[in-house]
């Protein structure tokens, strides 16, 4: 397979159309991020910049639920723009991911970029806590835990693989405990567009706006706010 860089690990690191690097699951044969817009373009457009998570800290102490840890892009991205916020309150990131390898393969590669955004993960999971910003990790079905979860966040990274690969996720259900998750001003991001996603979303008691593409995009993200 082109652009697989060799490592023994179901999860092999994927070069990216902007030059980040992603992984690869070997289990469900599908990259973590998207190749063709590249890693850190689509965690920076749409799932940091889509959540207005950056507004958030500038106003008020901030919960992210990341769903789906994947090649850790889409926090890594985010700890790198805000380690570079001159003025922010705190953060608390929950994440939430299946493989506990995959916290293996992130300590172990230290290529991946953005490098500050990725040290400070590497820093958070073996560490919990760096400067004002907290990790916390829960390792299992997904389904389970966000079902017996009972913390409020501001901000939801939902990225689950396609619904074709893990349909088990992109069920109205999980979108309804997505919902009681959220506080008041809670959304979630996604980097999916498709209809009936976002109809079954809506059912679960959200409204939602398209992120438009970035160039290179084959298709816009979503953001789901809580009604």
């Amino acid at each position: 397979m082109p652009n697989l860089i060799p490592l023994k690990t179901k999860n092999k690191p994927l070069i990216t159309a902007d030059g980040s690097i992603s992984l690869y699951s070997m289990d469900y044969n599908e990259g973590y991020r998207a190749k063709s817009v590249g890693a850190f373009t689509e965690s920076l457009h749409k799932f940091y910049s889509a959540s207005g998570i950056e507004e958030l800290l500038q106003k008020q102490d901030v919960r992210l639920l990341d769903i789906c840890l994947g090649g850790g892009s889409n926090l890594s991205v985010t700890l790198d723009r805000v380690l570079s916020m001159k003025h922010r309150h705190k953060l608390h990131i929950v994440t939430v991911e299946r493989q506990s390898s995959l916290f293996d393969t992130i300590r172990q590669n230290k290529f991946m970029w953005p490098y500050g955004g990725y040290e400070m993960l590497r820093k958070l999971i073996d560490e919990g806590q760096a400067e004002d910003i907290r990790l916390d990790i829960a390792i299992g079905d997904a389904r389970n835990i966000l079902r017996d979860m009972r913390m409020e966040f501001d901000v939801v990274y939902f990225d689950p693989f396609g619904k074709r690969k893990n349909p088990e996720m992109w069920t109205v259900d999980v979108f309804r405990d997505v919902h009681r998750l959220c506080s008041d001003i809670g959304r979630a991001a996604t980097y999916s567009s498709g209809r009936e996603i976002r109809e079954d979303f809506v059912r679960a008691g959200f409204r939602y706006t398209v992120t438009p593409k970035p160039d290179g995009a084959f298709q816009e993200g979503t953001v789901f706010y809580k009604i």
